[in-house]
This record gives structure tokens, C-alpha cells and sequence, in this order.
């Protein structure tokens, strides 16, 4: 081995990153002129190897969260030591694949598609050791496929998606779904998150412009959505005012069914969410809100793929059977006395924020499951930003937790916290490029 190989066998070996005393510890080591045999780099290959789980007390965990996985997280360990990812996106009338939009309709950058996917991958990679993914720009070289398009009847909406579990990690079926939802060429019924195919929907994303969106002014522009109190919110049922809906009357401008109930159609055949019922357009906040994080669902639906169902709600941010419908503390949504989840069933506001990260609830759902994971180390660097450029990268997600602010606060941001506040925007592995840069198409919108 050369000496920049014997110093990197921590992270080849699957292990968390060596800390700063191993590194210069190894460093010292090759400086001096040294002739070693080959058992010799063995062993000093395995010592240096188990000196970062001993480091952080977890090499006991290290070596039995391998003996304990169950089988099919061993199939997934399988697929991530060597995956290998094609998103399907373009603009061939042909095939059911479309080019995916944010709110306005326009049509997201390729290199911001291809920034939200590998964002959303490299945050889970930057608790697994043992998982190391890359674009390809063939399917047939693929194992996993993201493809966006105008889904209608696989049970997911507006800026959602649908993945498959652990145990259904299988060889990837291409052919599914390619020209119609849920079909193959033949005509014959298939479900394309059966063969390693993550569907999202064509519509509401953004990447960029959710870099420095903060918890505060999303919940401030829902906060103006979903008032009762105020005239844009048409409670328009036959007579004016919902009973006991503390609304104003509905002065005959628009109409909309929106009752107090929590069912998706209401008395007139509006909906909670539909434009006949509330004006977005009309927030104050509108205009800064594009459409969901793409790298935040997607590392959502990824995780389904890695852990299964959802983490339990605590409650819900948005309830219209509840006054007030928005949470009156916050969008945070946390499981008490540990956190925040990513894991959490969507309710229409989560990916309303730079809500990235990994947490510890979370970390301790795949360490549960049998994943080696180095939680609360990052195998990349984190990057972290505000608005007006200033940027710093930690290696611990507990200390990007504290400069987040937001996971920490079971309330709504201040003014000055908001100010505070730092976002993840990128991952960087060794701190040498980029994790999150778009590799450039080379057919646009198509392949990576």
C-alpha cells in the first residue's frame, strides 16, 4: 500500500472518518524513513483501522451491527456499496417521463435536478460508511432510477413521491412505467417502485431558491394561508361563514367548498389545498417560495428505501379540523425528548424549508436495523451558509444541528435567530470539489 492509501484504510474499510490525532498520527508515522513488511502494513493497517471506532467508543457496535442485520437490510448494504444512479427525466412526448417544474411552471436547470438528487443521497451517505453511489448516464449500468413524471394514480400528489422498502430492493426493471404510469410496453399492469425505481411527481420543486429559506418565513407565509380571520380565505358553503369558523363572511368574489372538516372534498367541490379555497397567490411570501426542496423529499422517499414506514407524527403542523389549522408554535414537527425526523409523513409544509440534515432519531433507526453508521460524524464535510456568503464546514452533525438552530427549538424562530441561522447547501467529501455539484448532461435533461 502506498502511504495515502494505509492512511485512508479507516474510511475504506467502512469505517468513521479517522479524528485529527489519527491523522497526524499517520501522517508522522510515514515521515520517518521506514522499511515495513508486508505483515507489518497489515497490521499497522488494522490498528490504524480500529483506532477511530475505539476513539469514539463504538467498536464493539462497529463489528455487531454487521451480525445482526436482518436479511433484507443486507440486500440493501449490497446495492449501496455500489450504486449507481440514472434519473429519467426529458422532453420526448413518447415516454411518461417529463421534465420536472418548480411552482411557476418553469422548467427546474438540469444541473439543479441532478444537485437536489445528489444532495439527498449524500446526506444519507454521510452517516454509511459503506455506501458509495454515482450518476451513470446508460440505464443498463444502472441499479436505482429517479424518474419524474406526471403521476396520477400511484397514491402520492403535488411534490411527492413514492419509493420502494428494504426487502424490495431488486434488479432494476427499466421498462416499467417507461411510456405509461404503472404499465409496461405491452400494456400488461407493473408497479415501478418494485424494481428499484423512486417516482416523483413532475411538479412544485426547487433547489437553489431553497437554499436560504428559512423555518421562520414558512411558517409565517402558511401562518397567512391557512387564517380563517382573514377575507382570502373563502369559507364560501351556501350562506357566508362556516359555522364557528371565526371567518369573515365570503363577499361572493370566489368561490371554493371549504368546510371544517378534514376530508379532501368539501361542501361545493373545493378543497382545503386548492386555489378555490385559498389564494396563495395573494402571501405576502408567495413570490419567495418556488416549490419543495427536491433535495429534501428525495432524501425523504431515499429513506424509505433504506428504513421503511414513516417515523409516528407527534402531531400534525396543519390540521383543518383543528383552530388554529397551522400549529401556533411552529412547523417543527419533534418526537418528544428526541428531535426532529425526516421520516415524518408529509403534511404540505416540510418541504417549505432548508429543512436537510441527519438527526438522531433517524441515525438510530438505521443503527437499529443493523446499518453501521458513524452518527453524529460525517463522512463529508458539511456545508453550511448564509445568504450573504459567509461559509463554514463542521464534520459532526450535532454541532450543524446547533448552527441550524431551528431543530433545536420547539417554537418559531425570532427575528434574531433567523438571523442566526446557517443552512446546509452542500457535502464535500475530504473537502477536495463539490459532493453537490450537477455533473454536466450529456444529452440535456436526460442522463448524468
Amino acid at each position: 500500500h502506498t502511504p495515502p492509501l494505509l492512511g485512508r484504510t479507516p474510511a475504506l474499510l467502512g469505517l468513521c472518518p479517522e479524528p485529527p490525532f489519527l491523522a497526524a498520527f499517520v501522517s508522522q508515522f510515514w515521515s520517518r524513513d521506514t522499511s515495513l513488511s508486508s505483515m507489518q502494513v497489515i497490521t499497522a493497517a488494522f490498528l490504524f483501522s480500529i483506532l477511530p471506532a475505539l476513539h469514539q467508543g463504538n467498536l464493539t457496535d462497529t463489528v455487531t451491527d454487521r451480525i445482526r442485520q436482518p436479511p433484507e437490510i443486507a440486500k440493501a448494504v449490497a446495492a449501496l456499496a455500489d450504486l449507481r444512479v440514472y434519473i429519467d427525466f426529458d422532453d420526448d412526448p413518447k415516454t411518461f417521463a417529463v421534465w420536472p417544474v418548480d411552482k411557476f411552471g418553469r422548467k427546474l436547470p438540469a444541473d439543479e435536478i441532478a444537485r437536489g438528487v445528489r444532495l439527498g443521497l449524500s446526506l444519507w451517505a454521510s452517516v454509511l460508511p459503506d455506501m458509495h453511489f454515482r450518476f451513470v448516464d446508460k440505464t443498463e449500468g444502472a441499479n436505482l432510477l429517479i424518474r419524474f413524471g406526471p403521476y396520477a394514480r400511484s397514491g402520492f400528489g403535488d411534490a411527492g413521491g413514492r419509493a420502494f422498502l428494504p426487502s424490495e430492493w431488486n434488479r432494476l426493471d427499466v421498462d416499467c412505467g417507461r411510456f405509461s404510469e404503472n404499465k409496461r410496453p405491452d400494456g400488461s399492469g407493473c408497479s415501478e417502485w418494485s424494481g428499484n425505481i423512486i417516482t416523483l411527481q413532475s411538479g412544485r420543486w426547487a433547489v437553489k431558491r431553497m437554499d436560504f429559506r428559512g423555518m421562520r418565513e414558512t411558517w409565517l407565509d402558511f401562518q397567512w394561508i391557512y387564517d380563517p380571520g382573514r377575507r382570502h380565505y373563502r369559507w364560501k358553503n351556501g350562506v357566508g361563514t362556516a359555522p364557528g369558523s371565526g371567518g369573515v363572511a365570503d363577499d361572493g368574489a370566489g368561490g371554493g367548498g371549504c368546510g371544517l372538516g378534514g376530508g379532501a372534498a368539501e361542501i361545493g367541490g373545493g378543497s382545503q389545498w386548492d386555489q378555490t379555497c385559498v389564494d396563495f397567490s395573494k402571501s405576502p411570501y408567495f413570490d419567495s417560495l418556488a416549490g419543495a426542496d427536491l433535495a429534501a423529499i428525495f432524501q425523504h422517499e431515499f429513506g424509505h428505501s433504506l428504513m421503511g414506514p414513516h417515523t409516528e407524527s407527534p402531531y400534525e403542523c396543519v390540521d383543518y379540523a383543528r383552530r388554529p389549522i397551522l400549529s401556533a408554535d411552529s412547523c417543527v414537527r419533534r418526537v418528544p425528548g428526541r428531535g426532529f425526523s425526516v421520516m415524518f409523513p408529509g403534511d404540505g409544509v416540510d418541504g417549505g424549508w432548508n429543512r436537510r440534515g441527519i438527526f438522531a432519531v433517524d441515525a438510530a433507526r438505521l443503527k437499529s436495523l443493523g446499518y453501521h453508521t458513524c452518527y453524529p460524524a460525517s463522512n463529508y464535510g458539511i456545508v453550511l451558509a448564509r445568504p450573504g456568503g459567509a461559509e463554514k464546514i463542521v464534520r459532526d452533525w450535532r454541532e450543524a444541528e446547533r448552527l441550524l438552530i431551528w431543530p433545536l427549538r420547539p417554537r418559531v424562530l425570532t427575528v434574531a435567530e433567523s438571523r442566526r441561522e446557517w443552512f446546509v447547501v452542500d457535502l464535500r467529501l475530504d473537502g477536495a470539489g463539490s459532493a453537490a455539484a450537477a455533473p454536466r448532461a450529456d444529452r440535456p435533461g436526460f442522463v448524468f
